[in-house]
């Protein structure tokens, strides 16, 4: 394959990625913009870590519509609108998250409509569309960062312990490092396995006299 079929074949390649990009993407988006029913429903999250307008909605997984508006409240809590276009059922043990979108960044609004009866317990139907109670769960990566700088001091001391164990066990240190370093188990399961040789073969060396012994017993 020369150079300029390479070429080719790469630039067809990157046509079809943007083509699939964009109906994929762009695609869905302008048909929620194109439909007529829809209506809104309004969560407090506590925190909305980077959502924005225009992000998507999913119900159970199902692209259901996209948010609206963000306003911070006087109560510090964070009122999102939502604008849906697919009608479902809410219960009372619902769930609204804002989840990430992927490792890569973004962000989605997840709903977890919930159930009518579960676990022997059964769960009302919530009519209200507005401020529903909503919950984010927190960026995993910062959350990692945040653990990370505030153990930091601990985290050192337990690689800095991890590091001196290791050189130890290396060095033949210890009881784990003489059992590592050392041959004492490997010449320890050489006698036992000799031992159990031996007793096998004495057991068969005494089988014709056990017999012998039992066999005149029994003619008593």
């Amino acid at each position: 394959m020369n150079l300029k079929t390479e070429i080719s074949v790469g630039l067809i390649f990157f046509v079809a990625l943007a083509v699939l990009g964009y109906y994929t993407i762009l695609m869905s988006e302008k048909i929620f913009d194109n439909r007529k029913d829809y209506y809104y429903i309004t969560v407090l999250f506590p925190d909305v870590e980077g959502l924005n307008r225009d992000d998507k909605v999913k119900i159970n997984g199902v692209m259901s519509g996209k948010v609206d508006d963000i306003q911070l409240r006087s109560t510090n809590m964070v009122w999102v609108k939502l604008k849906m276009f697919n009608t479902f059922t809410l219960y009372s043990n619902y769930k609204i998250k804002i989840k990430s979108e992927s490792a890569l960044g973004g962000k989605y609004v997840a709903i977890s409509p919930g159930v009518g009866f579960e676990k022997g317990r059964e769960y009302a139907v919530v009519t209200t569309r507005e401020s529903l109670e909503g919950a984010a769960l927190g960026d995993p990566f910062g959350l990692i960062s945040e653990f990370v700088e505030e153990n930091r001091h601990d985290i050192r001391e337990a690689i800095s312990n991890l590091r001196m164990i290791t050189e130890k066990i290396n060095t033949g240190q210890g009881t784990l490092g003489k059992l590592v370093s050392r041959d004492t188990m490997h010449d320890n399961a050489e006698d036992l396995i000799k031992e159990i040789r031996e007793t096998i073969e004495d057991s068969r060396e005494q089988a014709p006299v056990t017999s012998f012994i039992r066999a005149a017993l029994t003619a008593f």
